[in-house]
């Protein structure tokens, strides 16, 4: 028969206080899984590069109790690679920060482990055994009265093994918070791998950055080489983006009416504005004489026409001249001086016939609304011809010329205007091949709608209220706004701003544009925001 033997209370008192241990580092490795886990999803999720350097340190700090911690980044120096020393953090007092830079050597805690890629991990960094390369650097607990204890430091190398930053941690908390211990040896590694993830966070944050810097740069190239086609417009997108993210922050921040619950993000803004400095891009395919176009008739024409009467005017003084002398033969009649005098009477009237007939088309050559009487005094001109000197016989004005002063309103044809307002579609198609980062995915739609009206009168696809994106419809207000204020345009003077203003509540009443935006747009101010000129 077997009996149960208990063992040895003490025996007993040590396997509990074992047990206890156990599951302690139990809870604490679970503890610490979740919070790499919670600290990743965090990381991952910044893409703000300033602020993520802010979460990188804070989140270290916090996951080892550190009471202070800076860090550092790998840079190109003009003497060589070095370390800028970016950010610090002290829990305990308060400290003016300046940004310097440490080399990458041996001397310094920072620049060893930068040269060597290993931790290190420092009890007491007054301690520091003779032999070791590096020394404390104690100027900032002499001059704030801080003292430095227990240090780690980590290298942050990203997935390529490539340096980064270092991660300097000091003064770890007991786990009561009362006094402070060192760095244990497993905390050393999980510090390593949250360094690793947080270099990996860095890269890609700077390398969103930069490929949003590069879209940036981008577009200001393009706005300069459509402006350099088109100078009269120059400064227009660059205004209109400013008048768009201003309108859109205020559609962002509005607690009632039929946008209240519209919410933009950071990123969603930059997209705006980006779709704004872009909306004219497709004006680099229409031809430069359309789009520069002042008048109805091009500067060329005009001279052509200048000259073709001249030679008209020569050519009927020659027919009289020759209708005079062929009378005198047939006469048998010397010239006098009366018969100089007629001509010079008959000659006098026909210029001045002529100059009003090239004057009524100067005047119908300016982008104004037509007067009604000039259509019938133009299309008198088509049956008027003059002889050259090879005696073939054409209209004074041809049809083609007739047609383009025949425009009742601005000075486009409607073939020109065609062209002109094709610049939507261009814009749309180029900006659709371009393959944006997924915070600027939207860039080609939002742009693609800046003319389209919300009763479906407008261009290029006569889309209605609710197939029109919210940022378009802000930036259809910015850029009518700017167009008609604009005092640079060669074929319109610039309309006054209450008169502007006025244009867009009456364009709101008859539903073209937005009514809630235009009344947001006016009685805010927006409209002082990008400019006043």
């Amino acid at each position: 028969m077997k009996t149960s033997v208990d063992p040895p209370a003490g025996t007993a008192d040590a396997l509990q206080d074992e047990r206890d241990i156990l599951v302690r580092r139990l809870e604490e490795a679970d503890e610490r899984i979740a919070s790499l886990n919670r600290i990743g999803i965090a990381l991952s999720a910044e893409r703000d590069v300033e602020r993520l350097l802010e979460r990188i340190l804070s989140e270290s700090r916090r996951f080892t109790r550190s009471e202070a911690g800076s860090l550092y980044l790998v840079e190109d120096g003009p003497s060589g690679r070095c370390l800028r020393f970016r950010l610090a953090q002290n829990e305990a007092i308060r400290f003016a920060f300046t940004e310097r830079t440490v080399h990458v050597d041996e001397s310094s805690l920072a620049g060893f482990v930068a040269l060597r890629k290993e931790p290190l991990v420092l009890d007491d960094a007054y301690r520091i055994p003779e032999k070791s390369p590096y020394r404390h650097n104690a100027a900032f607990d002499t001059e704030t009265g801080w003292r430095t204890r227990a240090v780690l430091v980590v290298p942050m190398c990203d997935h390529a093994g490539e340096l980064v930053g270092v991660l300097q941690l000091m003064n770890r908390r007991d786990p009561a918070g009362t006094g402070f211990e060192a760095y244990p040896a497993d905390l050393v590694s999980i510090v390593l791998s949250l360094a690793t993830q947080a270099a990996v966070c860095l890269q890609a944050s700077r390398l969103t950055e930069g490929m949003r810097k590069l879209f940036e740069d981008f577009a200001q190239a393009a706005i300069f080489a459509v402006e350099q086609r088109d100078p009269t417009t120059a400064g227009h997108s660059i205004r209109v983006a400013g008048l768009t993210e201003t309108l859109a922050r205020l559609v962002d921040r509005a607690d009632d009416g039929p946008y209240f619950d519209v919410r933009f993000s950071v990123e969603e803004l930059r997209e705006i504005r980006t779709a704004a400095l872009l909306h004219d891009f497709g004006k680099i395919a229409i031809p430069e004489r359309v789009l520069v176009k002042a008048k109805k008739l091009d500067e060329e024409t005009t001279h052509r026409l200048r000259d073709r009467f001249d030679l008209a005017l020569q050519s009927e003084d020659l027919a009289a001249c020759r209708d005079l002398l062929e009378r005198l033969v047939a006469a048998h009649l010397a010239p006098v001086a009366e018969d100089l005098r007629l001509l010079d009477v008959s000659r006098s009237d026909r210029a001045r016939e002529m100059q009003e007939q090239f004057e009524e088309i100067l005047r119908a050559n300016e982008p104004t609304v037509l007067p009604r009487e000039s259509g019938g005094k133009l299309r008198a001109l088509l049956t008027r011809t003059w002889k050259d000197r090879r005696g073939v016989v054409s209209p004074l004005l041809d049809e083609d010329e007739f047609v383009l002063l025949s425009i009742p309103r601005g000075s486009l044809s409607e073939p020109e205007r065609g062209a002109i307002e094709s610049h939507v579609m261009q814009t749309y198609r180029f900006l659709s091949s371009i393959p944006w980062t997924q915070d600027l995915r939207r860039v080609p739609e939002i742009a693609y709608a800046h003319h389209e009206k919300l009763d479906g009168t407008g261009y290029p696809r006569g889309l209605r209220s609710g197939e029109i994106p919210v940022p378009s419809r802000i930036m259809t207000i910015c850029d009518i706004y700017d167009a008609l204020t604009a005092s640079d345009r060669p074929y319109k003077k610039a309309v006054p701003r209450e008169a502007s203003l006025g244009i867009l509540e009456d364009e709101a009443r008859q539903g073209l544009l937005d009514p809630w935006m235009v009344r947001t747009f006016i009685d805010e101010g927006v409209w002082a925001s990008g400019g006043v000129r």
